[in-house]
């Protein structure tokens, strides 16, 4: 149990002698954070809540791919809202390990959820045969609602049992520098969070490409033009969610490393674990814009902008000159 006893760990900017490594990492750290939050912070917001709107207006004809990207869409637009924690950076959110394991809790459940929906897009909808496993790995395209309840479940009892391993129920009213993968948790925390959120799903994805190569190896007629818009954004959603979280599953391996040898690391470590988090957060806004401009309703409704406002001002125009001519007789 003497890996369980984290009392030792701390940041190493808190407590390292090279207070040149120290500033110069939080100086990357806080120009990074600042970029963050004035760039990728408001268009995640902006491009989500539009997509969402789009989604909901349409909501009496949505499909099931529509679905599956409204709750991608509300999960990503919760993950920038919590990535504001991380706005003091390079200092950290003080507060109680109740608290923060409630952040770590949200954060986790989002984690979870965004992982095992993108999984769950690419065996629904790229995946089409006759054989019974391409129909059962299918079906929730046809029952969309209770595929993404279940997927939901899995994510909520998945950062349960995460957090479960943050190893402080019993220091609950202490004070903690908090991040949402809490520098105190246990070794296992890092271990169990890349197994179950990155680990599982690189098998299921290398199956998937198994199954879609030898699906393509037999389809005799090219997808249609609806089909192939659809494969597009499923694909690169997929694509940038590997992007982003294979920094980020790399940053948590070596801090459980670093854990298990009861080494608190270098100002890089700590750096490498703060920008991955930023990767990680940036994800959020990528998927909204692969959203917006690759998923045909979003795309139709943002290159519908211009001419709605131009015939609004032209029904302006016209009113006012309708007016003006009363007023001249």
């Amino acid at each position: 149990m003497s890996s369980h006893n984290m009392s030792w760990i701390q940041y190493p900017s808190r407590v390292s002698t090279a207070v040149e490594d120290v500033i110069a990492s939080q100086s990357v750290v806080s120009r990074c954070v600042h970029v963050y939050v004035a760039l990728f912070v408001p268009v995640s917001l902006v491009t989500g809540l539009f997509n969402l709107t789009t989604f909901l207006r349409g909501r009496a004809r949505l499909g099931g791919l529509d679905m599956f990207l409204s709750d991608l869409t509300v999960t990503n637009m919760l993950v920038t809202l919590l990535s504001l924690t991380a706005i003091s950076r390079p200092d950290y959110l003080a507060t109680t390990n109740l608290s923060c394991a409630v952040l770590s809790f949200l954060a986790n459940v989002c984690y979870f959820n965004a992982q095992y929906v993108q999984l769950a897009m690419l065996f629904a909808f790229l995946l089409q045969g006759p054989s019974s496993c391409l129909r059962a790995a299918t079906s929730g395209a046809q029952r969309p609602a209770a595929g993404l309840a279940a997927l939901g479940g899995c994510a909520f009892c998945s950062s349960l049992g995460v957090v479960a391993l943050l190893g402080t129920s019993r220091e609950l009213d202490k004070t903690t520098l908090c991040q949402v993968d809490p520098l105190t948790a246990w070794p296992e925390y890092e271990i169990v969070k890349v197994s179950l959120g990155f680990g599982v799903a690189l098998v299921l994805k290398l199956a998937f490409f198994i199954l879609l190569i030898v699906q393509l190896a037999w389809r005799a007629a090219p997808p249609q033009r609806d089909t192939a818009s659809a494969h597009l954004v499923v694909l690169a959603i997929a694509l940038i969610m590997f992007v982003c979280r294979l920094l980020y599953n790399m940053a948590l391996l070596q801090r459980a490393r670093l854990k298990l040898q009861r080494d608190i690391g270098l100002p890089r470590d700590e750096l490498l674990m703060n920008l991955a988090e930023l990767v990680l957060f940036g994800e959020s806004c990528v998927n909204s814009l692969a959203t917006l401009f690759l998923h045909k309703p979003c795309r139709l409704a943002l290159l519908s902008i211009p001419a709605r406002l131009t015939h609004r001002c032209r029904r302006g125009e016209a009113s006012n000159s309708f007016s003006l001519k009363r007023v001249g007789s």
